[in-house]
């Protein structure tokens, strides 16, 4: 201790007697990130490594004296000392008074601590590195990894003798890092509908979260958002970002335009109802205008009744022929320019049916965040992470939907299918799922709304504090650099392509072909809209008949 206290470096000594005393030590400080414990009782020491989890700098450099064997590997399993990459351990030898055994903490190892070297006669018997890197090559120890599955993220697929197969960007990434920092994988799942988890009364988390900070996982997958939303961050830590998401919603595309309506698409309905009142002033002022010019004349007017003025008026926008021939300069003008005002919406009307007669007409969609609020559409997703998002978000459409938003564990496409909610998930899971329902279809099934929110960054779950994180966050940073992410996330989205039966690619392409190249025939599907005309026709026309029929017997 004296020789310590002579050293011009940065020092801080603490005497402890209890565990409570360390709190007072400067934990990573920026000038020192060493650290010497001369222990005469262990305890305290021992009791600080399970407590205050944030009181220790986990990067520095450890050197403790006073241990025997049993309590170095002791601490070296704690939860700080498991952690922690470098520690020496410094145990006298029994039988000697000058002789110390140097230990070094082996990390992920099941041996926790090796004999290095020997500390006699004021020098080592072997110097051998005592602070090794001990991350750049884990000597093929086992890691577990939490996941569940989340397409395209993490996929399954049953082999045929019944063994799972994982595949998908974020196990891709995990295997490019067992490669290059020489580790074993063990995947281990997540409980069922537990998925990323989700924090309990107590404070403790279940879930993929739960499992890192109960120790039972090392690396979590299932792309997970960099978030320290609801205090996860006291019980996992994420790596570099390795992909960026927003988040979409998915609904069900409401069903296309009856085919029946078709004659009515051409004009928009300020235009039918435009044409309705030109239709109605024609008859009126084609009767005026006849019969007074005729009377200024002492001619007789060339139609008898309103109801002939009508008449006229109707055949001039259906340009049909009128027997009649209008007898003043007056009434010839008018019907000229009701002539041409019907030339100009008939041609207009008929060039625009023959479009729409051959094509599937589709109503208006949800597009926007306000166009999902006025649906009414209940709003799930899996686990509770957006409804809370939700109910904090400055959209006051989001925020006011809270009330509709559903947690589910599993299975949410079902709600979709079936038109009772919206799905939001991340842009990539709603491409591939887009993707996988849509698949083999002619008109697709759900879509994506154009609106997105909440932009994220995508990355691996490491336990909180773990020593991990510095090297792999350098191989995650090589593997963005080279575009490998974005390969793996389009492999994923081939193989849901892939499941498309060949049969169906051949008859989409013939359908392809056929409509490029041949002129299409009107079906009585496209048709079905002038037929229920007729059919109206006839009723109406038979009703008119029984009146008639009716009024005259009285």
């Amino acid at each position: 201790m004296t020789r310590l206290k002579t050293l011009l470096q940065p020092k801080q000594v603490v005497v402890v007697r209890e565990s409570n005393d360390l709190l007072t030590v400067v934990w990573g400080s920026v000038l020192c990130r060493a650290y010497i414990f001369l222990l005469d009782n262990p305890e305290p020491l021992m009791s600080f490594a399970d407590e205050y989890i944030r009181d220790w700098d986990y990067y520095g450099k450890y050197v403790i004296a006073g241990l025997t064997t049993s309590d170095l590997d002791s601490f070296c399993r704690t939860t700080k000392g498991r952690k922690t990459q470098h520690i020496i351990g410094l145990v006298k030898h029994s039988e000697s008074v000058d002789e110390w055994r140097v230990y070094v903490n082996q990390v992920y190892a099941r041996q926790r601590v090796t004999f290095v070297s020997t500390w006699q006669r004021s020098k080592f018997t072997r110097t051998p590195s005592f602070f090794p890197d001990k991350i750049s090559n884990l000597q093929g120890v086992t890691l577990n990894v939490a996941n569940f599955e989340f397409p395209p993220a993490v996929m399954f697929r049953r082999r045929h003798d019944g063994g799972l197969v994982r595949y998908g960007r974020d196990v891709e990434v995990v295997r490019a890092l067992s490669a290059v920092r020489n580790f074993t994988v063990n995947f281990v799942d997540v409980p069922p509908g537990e998925l990323w988890g989700e924090r309990l009364p107590n404070g403790s988390w279940n879930g993929l979260v739960g499992m890192l900070g109960k120790d039972e996982a090392d690396l979590g997958i299932g792309n997970l958002f960099i978030t320290s939303l609801l205090g996860r961050r006291d019980f996992q830590h994420f790596s570099d970002p390795f992909d960026q998401s927003v988040n979409c919603v998915i609904f069900k595309v409401p069903p296309p335009v009856p085919r029946w309506q078709a004659p009515l698409w051409p004009f928009t309905e300020h235009t039918w109802l435009a044409l309705a009142v030109g239709l109605l002033l024609s008859g009126p002022v084609l009767y005026c205008l006849a019969r007074y010019s005729a009377q200024s004349l002492g001619k007789t007017s060339y139609v008898e009744s309103l109801v002939t003025s009508y008449l006229q008026a109707t055949a001039i926008h259906l340009r049909v022929p009128f027997v009649r021939e209008p007898n003043t300069n007056t009434s010839r003008v008018a019907v000229a320019f009701l002539w041409l005002y019907a030339m100009v919406l008939g041609v207009s009307y008929s060039s625009n049916l023959t479009a729409f007669l051959t094509v599937t007409r589709q109503p208006r969609t949800i597009e926007t965040f306000r166009d999902l609020h006025a649906s009414g559409l209940s709003i799930v997703a899996l686990g509770p992470y957006f409804g809370n998002l939700m109910k904090s978000s400055t959209n006051i459409y989001l925020k006011d939907m809270y009330e509709r938003f559903i947690p589910l564990s599993s299975d949410p496409m079902s709600w979709v299918t079936k038109g009772r909610a919206g799905y939001i998930s991340s842009n990539h899971y709603a491409e591939y799922t887009v993707a996988q329902v849509n698949s083999g279809k002619h008109t697709p099934l759900v879509r994506t709304m154009k609106e997105c929110t909440w932009p994220f960054s995508v990355g691996i779950a490491y336990q909180s504090n773990s020593p991990l994180k510095p090297k792999f966050d350098q191989v995650i940073n090589k593997i963005v650099e080279s575009g490998l992410v974005h390969i793996w996330f389009q492999n994923s989205l081939r193989v849901v392509k892939q499941g498309r039966s060949k049969q169906e690619e051949r008859e989409s392409e013939q359908v392809v072909a056929e409509t490029s190249n041949k002129i299409m025939s009107l079906s009585i599907d496209h048709m079905q809209g002038i037929f229920y005309i007729l059919g109206l026709s006839y009723i109406f026309i038979f009703i008119v008949f029984l009146i008639e029929i009716l009024s005259h017997r009285e």
